[in-house]
């Protein structure tokens, strides 16, 4: 039988590669636990968008349960709050979006292929910014109210979020 030898040096890389190893495995257990505890991901159905958002849930029993993870408050609401846009003289479709805790609508139904303007009141803390990665827009509420303008919309479901991408909200163009 022989014997391998290994030297200082050779210990302490297979010492840190052990240790590297167990921080990815606690690093993806952890993330894997924190998906669960949102609710996970799933599908709402088609469109650009087929993540379901944190925060919305079909489940009343949700209710009391903090939408702005990264606050922990519980001021915001896992109950899809629906609110739909009405067209003014000029063609356009407008809609004002609450941002205290969460956004109240948290799902804006629009309509396909019409010019619309969403506005969001100013906000601070975990609502301090409002994005979408589907619409390509990222602003600022800290300052004042922002009004947001698209284009008319293909049908399909949109997502939009705080800059954190704790508090979840949603566009449905039908």
């Amino acid at each position: 039988m022989t014997k391998i030898k290994t030297t200082g040096a050779d210990a302490i890389f297979i010492r840190y590669a052990v240790i590297a190893l167990l921080v990815l495995v606690a690093f993806f257990a952890s993330y894997r636990f924190a998906l669960a505890a949102r609710g996970g991901v799933g599908t709402t159905g088609t469109g650009p968008v087929a993540t379901s958002p944190v925060g919305i849930s079909d489940s009343a029993s949700d209710s009391d349960s903090p939408a702005c993870a990264c606050c922990g408050d519980g001021s915001g609401s896992s109950t899809p709050v629906e609110g739909a846009a009405t067209v003014d003289a000029d063609g356009v479709q407008r809609i004002t979006v609450s941002t205290d805790g969460s956004y109240d609508p948290n799902v804006i139904k629009l309509a396909a292929g019409v010019p619309a303007e969403i506005t969001f009141k100013a906000a601070s803390g975990c609502m301090a910014q409002v994005m979408s990665k589907d619409l390509g827009f990222f602003e600022d509420l800290t300052s004042g109210d922002k009004t947001i303008k698209l284009d008319g919309l293909a049908a399909g479901t949109y997502e939009f979020s705080c800059g954190m991408q704790m508090v979840f909200g949603q566009i449905v163009v039908e």
